[in-house]
């Protein structure tokens, strides 16, 4: 972070928007202005002013884009069949690094696997997950740029912030930061950072100055900067749901109390259970599916309706909405449809009508797993209240945090156990939050989700180490492979800054670099690796070239590595000489 920049700008990227915005550093404090940040607010074949672009690609025959974002829509839209034919249109890929089934990638409506090695780029052999948000990070990027530059702000004095889930693994982190390099954004140390959503928005709602009641007799008015006070962020957008809980330290900064949660339970779910509503209607998927195909402009425009009419759904809805069919939908269906409409709707042939019990069934398929997020999240902060504490804050944010049954739903259940809130503007809490966590994060420490540790061998103990295991080394030395050496337990708060650190030893004359097995456990002391719970994930690389003028006794290398930022970062020290060793940290997908 020695880097100080001139400018900060953020890229919310999410499943169905993203989203930049960016602000000057104010040279004489040193600070950025804490409620404006300037942000694109009108896209190419966008009618109207949206703080996001559709996270869309429509790539030609030969892999490149051809169009991003709502353009990109619009062009598939319009195209005659034989030229749709040569391309192809990819949306909601980001969900493709969960492995999820409901991402869709085109006319054919197949999903993307991890087989399709050409999904962007032919003969490219990158995970269409990568290739595809490589790619449209890279179109953001530039669109980025060129408004930055605008106002006078050259690229090398830009520090950028890229969001991500909270729920997400270290592989998918490092899948994000290696595409966001493809993209072009720069890969000096500080340059680009990884903001956890919920913790973004917790920054917005923070500088926003937002609110909190405080009872008992001469409590004074706070915020959520107030030291002491103790907040949930549900952050709800339209692939995940992930919520983090913290509170403030001494200082007003925040620590998180409980590991961050998070499930596939964003309002993407509820428009796929209103697709097996509309395929009862229609009879069946496959009509469905042959609409699409046929009229797609029309489709989307009755998708869109949708979209419009779920934000007025509430809680205690009692009225049925009525989705007018557009007239190539209407022309589409046949006699026998028609009929089936009229059966099922009260003899309404002219819409998609969506009875009260039916809005409550279609928000149901993710609210009960929303609310049992936010319980285990407060039954864990319930266990670090101290006596007397104030009621925590559950503060809602995200896209589908608008959503007006959602809030009614959350309010309800956490009423007389917490005080309710939605963030100010909660489509762009993230997005303005994570300009201000790019310039000065306020997170004092975070949760270890697992125990971290590394693969190691450790001197043998008689009597409680396996025979199996043991083995001699160059000085006959008894040793135990597979001891599993603890750097961080699951559930420790780690501060940001911390460094953990162990020495390890080479144990052949002619050993000229380390590759040290990194492991996680769901445990808190696992003796071995190949203990339950255990799982590799990854594989810390150091060379010892520097090293290897020494005697091998003098060759160890002092290993550090932090576990409290957004991501794990490691770093060797050559114990000898005080030199620093390459050192390099690659995680596998365990999905």
């Amino acid at each position: 972070m020695a880097f100080k920049p001139l400018a900060v700008a953020a890229v919310d990227f999410g499943t169905h928007g993203t989203g930049f915005a960016w602000a000057p550093v104010d040279a004489r404090n040193s600070r950025v202005e804490d409620r404006v940040v300037n942000f694109c607010n009108r896209w190419p074949a966008m009618p109207v002013a949206t703080a996001k672009n559709l996270t869309a690609l429509l790539l030609d025959e030969n892999g490149d884009v051809a169009a991003w974002g709502f353009d990109a829509r619009k062009r598939s839209l319009t195209m005659r069949p034989e030229q749709l034919a040569k391309h192809r249109y990819l949306t909601a890929f980001k969900m493709a690094l969960d492995g999820d089934p409901l991402v869709a990638t085109g006319d054919e409506g197949t999903p993307l696997t991890s087989a399709d090695t050409d999904a962007v780029g032919t003969g490219k052999k990158w995970l269409p997950a990568f290739g595809a948000i490589a790619a449209y990070l890279q179109c953001i990027r530039e669109q980025a740029i060129d408004q930055i530059t605008a106002s006078g702000y050259s690229e090398d004095v830009i520090r950028w912030c890229l969001t991500i889930p909270g729920s997400w693994s270290d592989f998918q982190k490092q899948v994000m930061r290696d595409a966001a390099k493809t993209a072009g954004f720069p890969t000096e140390e500080g340059r680009l950072l990884l903001a956890y959503e919920p913790e973004a928005a917790a920054h917005h709602a923070r500088v926003s100055g937002t609110r909190v009641e405080r009872r008992g007799r001469g409590s004074k008015a706070a915020t959520l900067m107030t030291p002491g006070v103790r907040f949930l962020v549900v952050d709800c957008g339209g692939g995940t749901v992930d919520t983090t809980a913290y509170e403030n330290d001494p200082d007003g900064l925040m620590v998180e109390l409980a590991r961050a949660e998070g499930a596939k339970l964003g309002s993407n779910y509820i428009n796929e259970a209103f697709l097996d509503l509309l395929a009862k209607r229609l009879g069946g998927h496959e009509v469905v599916t042959q609409l699409r195909q046929q009229h797609p402009g029309a489709y989307l425009e009755l998708l869109d309706a949708w979209e419009r009419t779920k934000l007025n759904i509430t809680f205690k809805h009692a009225d049925t909405e009525y989705i007018t069919l557009p007239a190539a939908v209407d022309r589409f269906i046949d006699d026998a449809t028609r009929t089936r409409l009229a059966r099922l709707q009260d003899d309404v042939t002219d819409a998609i009508a969506v009875s009260p019990e039916e809005s409550r069934s279609l928000f149901e398929t993710v609210v009960p797993g929303i609310l049992q997020l936010i319980d285990e999240q407060l039954e864990a902060m319930q266990k670090t209240a101290v006596k007397r504490a104030q009621p925590p804050v559950v503060l809602l944010v995200g896209g589908f945090g608008t959503s007006a049954y959602l809030q009614a739903s959350v309010e309800e259940h956490v009423a007389g156990r917490a005080q309710f809130l939605v963030a100010p503007d909660p489509n762009v809490a993230v997005l303005f939050g994570a300009v201000h966590f790019c310039y000065e994060p306020h997170t004092r420490a975070r949760r270890a989700k697992l125990t971290y540790g590394v693969q190691t061998s450790m001197l043998f103990e008689e009597g409680i180490d396996p025979e199996e295991g043991k083995y001699q080394d160059e000085d006959k030395r008894d040793l135990c492979k597979d001891r599993f050496s603890v750097f961080v337990r699951q559930g420790d708060a780690v501060p940001t800054e911390k460094e953990v650190n162990r020495s390890y030893q080479p144990v052949f004359a002619n050993q000229d670099a380390l590759t040290i097995p990194l492991y996680t456990s769901d445990r808190p002391d696992p003796r071995y690796t190949h203990d339950g719970g255990c799982v590799k994930v990854g594989e810390v690389a150091v060379d010892l070239t520097k090293v290897m003028r020494f005697a091998l006794e003098d060759r160890g290398v002092r290993v550090f590595m932090k576990f409290g930022e957004t991501e794990v970062k490691v770093r060797a020290v050559v114990e000898r000489s005080g030199e620093e060793a390459s050192t390099e940290i690659r995680f596998h997908n365990n999905l």
